[in-house]
């Protein structure tokens, strides 16, 4: 029996063998530059091991010891309206460093910096919060979260800045991977040298700061009542804002918000002031479709009665057209209607847009969307604001940013239309 093989057996062996190695090669390079990326994004994200000093800082603060968090609080208050300090406490300055705090009765008490807390070294910094007492703050916060509890990247910031790698991957027209560009070998003969497009996202940590006051009777009464009040008004003040600017926020001197982001889908509206149940499925038609199993839906509350009132347009959908998507033909209101859109978790929120406006209701991927923290919890007070009422004014600082990592939609290879994780419907015409 001949072992020989025809001629054209023997290229088509070859033509396999090289277009098998040109595929490693091509796979290898772009393993290897985003490896490259990820590891200079890491190496940035992941903290040194020689700490920074506000990471000390917050180690220095847990290890202290406090009976609750109500003596904790009567310290700053004890320190801010008598000088009496507590070694305990460990101080940070408005830009996260810790300092030895001024004392109070060294101070003119007209000093409107003071007074106002919004100016100088101590008034923008604060005491950092010991582990249980941020615990309990953030578990209540986490109660309320809107993106925070639905998959986006969250990137500890172990300095002011943090630079993220992104591949510019805006159209599958001609190239796929942000300027990859693949050929069957027989066709183009050879393999031409490319490398993928990468672009930088970079999150820079803004800070956010809550005020409220407390009567020093309550204070006086229980510091627990106090702790109590305090926790509760600082985790659900912090996830609030958090929220509002993940959706809606402009980016200049705070996170950039999916609503006014580049990566951001509008959908035209079908009629004026409603959602149809066509806006429903062209909202969901423009989503990534790997992104349909992670996505979750926001609305206004005023678009809530639009949902559960959304009918059938076509026979060919429902049992008859006119058919009430959402409400059971068995049982009708009285029981719960679904609380998912095919299949998808949905959230009501008046951090959405009123209705008919731009953004009243969208679907969203958030595993594309970027938080950094950069800065521990802090907290500070000033009696001398509301000395005339008998209250301490008691204000939290941190510092977190935020924004998409797309830079905008996907053009696909075929079709007009674009795709992206972030999709949300027009205003009214």
């Amino acid at each position: 029996m001949s072992n020989k093989i025809s001629q054209e057996d023997f290229d088509k062996l070859v033509n396999q063998k090289v277009e098998e190695k040109a595929e490693e090669i091509a796979a290898q390079k772009v393993s290897e530059a985003f490896e490259k990326q990820k590891a200079e994004a890491l190496a940035k994200i992941t903290p040194p091991a020689e700490s920074d000093a506000l990471e000390e800082a917050q180690k220095e603060a847990d290890k202290k010891e406090w009976k609750s968090g109500g003596e904790f609080l009567e310290a700053i208050y004890r320190f801010r309206a008598f000088g009496e300090l507590d070694n305990r406490l460990v101080f940070i300055d408005k830009n996260g460093q810790p300092t030895v705090p001024k004392n109070p009765k060294k101070r003119d008490v007209d000093d409107a910096a003071f007074k106002t807390m919004t100016e100088g070294t101590d008034s923008a910094g604060g005491f950092l919060v010991f582990e249980q007492f941020r615990n309990d703050v953030q578990e209540i916060a986490l109660e309320k979260a809107l993106v925070r509890n639905n998959g986006p990247m969250i990137l500890p910031m172990a300095t002011d800045t943090l630079n993220i790698p992104r591949i510019e991957d805006t159209s599958h027209a001609s190239s796929v991977f942000g300027g990859m560009i693949g050929y069957w070998t027989e066709e183009a003969g050879s393999k031409e040298e490319i490398q993928p497009s990468w672009g930088n996202c970079k999150l820079t940590a803004h800070e956010l700061a809550g005020y409220t006051r407390a009567s020093n009777a309550l204070l006086a009464d229980s510091a627990i009542a106090l702790e109590a009040f305090l926790k509760r008004a600082i985790g659900e003040t912090s996830v609030y804002y958090e929220d509002d600017s993940y959706i809606n926020g402009n980016g200049v001197g705070q996170p950039l918000g999916i609503l006014n982001s580049g990566a951001l889908i509008s959908v035209t509206r079908q009629a004026n002031n409603v959602v149809r149940w066509v806006d429903l499925i062209n909202l969901w038609s423009r989503l990534l479709p790997t992104s349909r199993d992670r996505a979750v839906w926001f609305f206004n509350h005023e678009v809530l009665p639009q949902v559960l009132q959304v009918v059938s347009e076509n026979a060919a959908v429902a049992a008859t057209a006119g058919s009430v998507i959402f409400v059971s033909k068995e049982q009708g209101a009285v029981k719960s209607p679904p609380k998912t859109i095919f299949g998808r978790p949905y959230f009501v929120t008046e951090k959405m847009a009123a209705l008919g406006s731009a953004g009243d209701i969208g679907v969203f991927d958030l595993s594309y969307y970027l938080i950094g923290d950069r800065s521990k919890l802090a907290i500070d007070s000033s009696s001398h604001v509301g000395f005339t009422s008998n209250t301490t004014y008691w204000r939290f600082t941190l510092r977190v940013d935020g924004q998409p990592w797309p830079k905008s939609p996907l053009t696909p290879k075929n079709g007009t239309n674009t795709i992206g994780p972030f999709v949300a419907l027009s205003s009214s015409s």
